[in-house]
Order: structure tokens, then sequence, then C-alpha cells
């Protein structure tokens, strides 16, 4: 399987940028790409040519959408065999979803809805994580979404997920732009929460940019990231140490050398800003293979 860094930066593998990957020399600025298998594991023909060219220049990651790993169905056992099939034959060894739930008993909603945060809930999550660890023989890797609808009397969300990590196997794709979207909307401190979880649980960081509106701070992943989010990813680098960085752009994707001139950029600040001071942690030197 490709290894994959701890200093290692890539962007989503996007249909507009396909033409520009394949085919052509392995891009100076990119270390990896992240994909959803669920957009490429059914596919063939000239895509899946296409899939495979850059499969063989680039380390992979994969990015799930519909695990749904929080609902309350049994768990998609042929959608699980069919990523474990797509991931064993690209050699894919980080495959994360989304702490969320995305189905109910009439079938996929196609949004990332949050899990009700109830201390109940730990056991029957941390179950079905074991289950998805066992069919993939890998880890499960779960981000942190952005969230605008609250139960009452949840926990808050960081002490959920501080219990999901130490009662699962899971490991944490943590999604610096989604801890400062929630933190703003739902009023608290972004770096106490980041510096709360456990380091050697993160597995890989996202970042992105969001979209301000009038009733609050929405993820769209379609701009610039914010200058906010860009200072909280240098804090969260001082404390947690390196890990792989992934940029996403989903809407208003620009060309190619943009985006990657937008991803050179950022991680430029984060490692000049953090050259000026000693880490609160010792980098983390594991390779991600």
């Amino acid at each position: 399987m490709w290894s994959i860094a701890p200093d290692s930066k890539g962007i989503g593998l996007r249909s507009d940028h396909l033409a520009d990957l394949c085919g052509q020399p392995r891009h100076p600025h990119i270390d990896f790409l992240e994909l959803a298998p669920d957009n490429w594991m059914d596919i063939g023909g000239a895509r899946r040519t296409m899939l495979n060219d850059i499969a063989g220049r680039y380390p992979l990651v994969a990015h799930g959408l519909n695990l749904s790993i929080g609902d309350l169905s049994p768990l998609n056992l042929d959608y699980l065999a069919n990523i474990r099939r797509f991931l064993d034959e690209y050699q894919i060894a980080i495959y994360s979803d989304h702490l969320s739930f995305c189905r109910d008993e009439q079938g996929y909603l196609y949004d990332l809805l949050p899990v009700p945060r109830f201390a109940e809930n730990i056991d029957y999550l941390a179950g079905r994580i074991r289950q998805v660890v066992d069919i993939l023989d890998r880890p499960l890797v779960l981000e942190n979404i952005s969230w605008y609808h609250g139960y009452a009397g949840e926990m808050p969300e960081i002490e959920f997920w501080l219990a999901l990590l130490e009662k699962s196997p899971c490991e944490m794709l943590l999604d610096i732009n989604n801890v400062w979207v929630n933190a703003q909307n739902h009023g608290y401190d972004a770096l106490s929460y980041i510096r709360a979880l456990p380091g050697e649980k993160i597995r890989y960081y996202h970042i992105a940019g969001h979209l301000h509106t009038p009733s609050g701070l929405l993820d769209t992943h379609g701009m610039p990231v914010d200058d906010d989010v860009l200072r909280l990813a240098r804090e969260t680098f001082r404390f947690h140490g390196t890990r792989p960085l992934l940029l996403e752009r989903d809407n208003h994707v620009p060309p190619l050398n943009t985006l990657c001139e937008e991803l050179v950029t950022v991680t430029e600040f984060i490692h000049q800003a953090r050259s000026e001071h000693e880490p609160a942690t010792q980098t983390h030197r594991a390779a991600y293979s």
C-alpha cells in the first residue's frame, strides 16, 4: 500500500480536474488525493481507466458518504463488501466517513444528519464501529460534521466524541473548519475543543471554506479557507503535531493549479507560523501506510 507521510498535503479528486491529473506527471504540490468511493466503485469505461491511471501516480485516501454509522437500521453489508473490494483493489489504507446518519426506514436521505449525542448511544455506535473494522480490516476514521440542529438534553459535542473515542476502535478525521463553524454557531471555544481531543486518535485533518450568513456560518466547501480557520489550524498543528492535511473544495471548484496554489498557501502559513514556536507536543512521525 502507498505510504502517506505525516506532512503530506492533498486535495479531493474532482471531475473538474480529471483531465489535468490523468496522463500527466505527478503534480509537485499534491502528495495524495482523497476520493469518495461511493462515486467510483461501481463505474467502468473511460472514467475507470482515468482513475486507474491516477491511482498509479498518487496515493489515495477514501472518504465515504453512505456508511450511516449512526442510523437505527442494520449496517448495509453489501455496501461494506463493495467498499472493502474497492479499498483492496486500489491498496487504500485509510477509510473515513462521518459521525452521522443518512438513512431512515425508507432509504438514503443524501444528507449528513447529526447523531443524537446521548450517553446511551455510545455503546451502540461502538459496536457498529467494531463491526465495520472487522469487515474492512482497517481502522474506521470518522469525521466531526458541521451540525445545525440539536436535541434537548444532549451531551456537549466534545464529551460525546471523547467517550466514543475511548470506548471504540475508531480514529478521528478532524475537520478544523467544522470545529470553527460549530463553535461559532453553538457558542463554545474551538481551540479548547481541539485541545481536549486525544492526539493519538487523530488520523488526518480536513480544512475548507465556509459562508457567513445572517443566521450563522454555513459549511459550504465553496470558497477559500477563512483566516480564522487558518489560525485555528496553526494552533491545531502546534498542539497535536503534524498530520496529513486535505484541502476540501466541493463547490465553485477552481482550476487545478489555482486550488494547488491555495493548498501551498495554507500549508506554508501553518508551518511558517509553527516554526516560530516550539510545538506543544512532539510531531507525530508514524507512517500513514
